[in-house]
């Protein structure tokens, strides 16, 4: 089912900050999503429509895909060019320059009739008009997805009038897409944020790209009056400003992040953000405030397992040998950042243990023949100081582990004789003798005094004996 659309769009001020403004967009057309092949798709709509790779990380990666509205097939050059630029601009901008290899980027060159977007305008005086008095010629163009400007009359607000063809492309194309922008082959400045994001190529565009992306990742707010339909209870705006309560509570006083008011009206006054105009959701370059950043991160954690490749690659093991060696041979974290891991074998935690890997070896085992062995790997980033993230952020590999044929069955020595029987030990001397079972830690379990035979009862485990390894089923 797709959620609503936040549409979203910012109103330049041209001064050296640019104020964002927005508006609540709810896409009731979107029908269920059609699954069609994409060679159907190709059959249906009588064209290719290219995807190009930008980068290609792995399969557990996140995958963002940009599509292209109002470019022919003679600009699909310009297209991938701007696409590109976005994406760099993106990745610079902390926190996201330390995540870029947790992406696939890619590009699908969509063809339209027309180059441009459209300017339909709002019917004034039985003349159509543009909402806010740009110069931009009010006209029609033909394009795929048919993005135009002046949605719910505000005029740099791009969307579609049906958001079908969008999610039917993806479908076909990009089925696994998690992340969606639309650039929009105009100058003109707008932009959109949601399930979906819209851009513009304004010379502001990647600052633009990069504010709507805080909508559409992390589900962020803005931190800036737009009306009052438009607050309530965000990761970023509460209406809570109790520094023991509120929801950023453990960045209170640090980094300037304290509870400052929206404005803007009597219920603007009463809710409340981090920080006061030094965010990039109140103010274009700028950089995230400290709770927009942890949140885009925890976001990243929400999408993308830190542990990627892992030997064994079977979870069902035996255990035939001394030792048995398991490895996360491949696993996801932020330039500059550590991953722990915490290994444990039948839920006992392995102190000493903290390495990507674990030698497994007889003494880290309880004394039975089945054993749990498991990893937790979380990524450590000093943006994050949420609580919670130490349990949410952390994924985990389980083995399970059956100790094959172990030792000895029986052995003699002199006059005695000791056998594996099923539930204990089949003990035979001529000559009475004392004789010592140990379990695998060393510790001694039973020591006895035979002459003749005698069954010494234990649970189902791996013994010494006399030096020798005995496993009892």
């Amino acid at each position: 089912m797709l959620r609503k659309l936040i549409a979203l769009i910012i109103l330049a001020q041209f001064t050296t900050e640019i104020n964002a403004q927005c508006m609540v967009n709810t896409f009731d057309d979107v029908k269920p999503i059609r699954r069609i092949s994409a060679s159907d798709f190709k059959k249906q709509e009588g064209q290719d429509f290219p995807i190009d790779t930008i980068q290609y990380v792995g399969p557990e990666a996140i995958n963002f895909v940009l599509l292209g509205d109002g470019y022919t097939a003679t600009e699909q050059k310009k297209f991938l060019a701007a696409a590109k630029n976005l994406y760099n601009a993106l990745f610079k901008k902390v926190p996201m320059n330390k995540y870029k290899k947790w992406f696939n980027l890619y590009a699908i060159e969509v063809i339209s009739n027309e180059s441009g977007i459209s300017h339909p305008g709002v019917l004034k005086n039985g003349v159509y008009v543009c909402p806010e008095g740009s110069s931009l010629p009010i006209k029609t163009v033909d394009t795929y997805f048919g993005i135009h400007f002046d949605s719910y009359n505000i005029h740099r607000l791009p969307c579609p009038d049906n958001s079908n063809k969008i999610f039917n492309l993806l479908k076909a194309l990009m089925p696994n897409y998690e992340m969606v922008g639309i650039l929009c082959n105009t100058s003109e400045y707008g932009g959109a944020g949601g399930s979906y994001l819209t851009c513009t190529t304004h010379s502001n565009a990647p600052e633009i790209f990069i504010h709507e992306f805080g909508h559409t990742f992390a589900s962020l707010a803005d931190e800036y009056y737009a009306g009052d339909n438009y607050l309530g209870e965000h990761v970023n705006q509460t209406s809570n400003n109790n520094s023991s309560t509120i929801k950023w509570k453990h960045w209170w006083g640090q980094s300037s992040v304290g509870a400052f008011a929206i404005g803007g009206s009597t219920k603007g006054n009463g809710y409340y953000k981090p920080v006061n105009g030094t965010c990039e959701m109140e103010y274009l370059n700028k950089e995230f405030c400290p709770v927009c950043r942890e949140a885009i991160i925890e976001s990243l954690h929400k999408r993308v397992k830190v542990i990627a490749e892992y030997e064994p690659t079977s979870k069902n093991l035996t255990m035939d040998d001394t030792e048995l060696t398991f490895t996360i041979t491949r696993y996801y974290k932020g330039v500059g950042n550590k991953v722990s891991f915490e290994w444990s074998v039948d839920s006992q935690v392995l102190e000493d243990e903290t390495a990507d890997h674990l030698v497994l070896t007889f003494d880290k085992m309880q004394n039975v023949t089945s054993h749990t062995v498991k990893v937790k790997a979380r990524e450590i980033n000093s943006y994050i100081k949420d609580p919670k993230d130490a349990t949410q952020n952390v994924s985990s590999v389980t083995w399970r582990v059956q100790l094959g044929t172990v030792g000895v069955e029986a052995f003699t020595y002199d006059d005695l004789c000791v056998e594996s029987r099923s539930g204990g030990l089949f003990v035979k001397s001529e000559k009475p003798r004392s004789l010592t079972v140990y379990d695998m830690h060393g510790h001694r379990v039973v020591h006895i005094n035979v002459c003749g035979e005698e069954l010494v009862k234990l649970p189902k485990g791996i013994y010494i004996v006399d030096g020798k390894k005995m496993l009892v089923d």
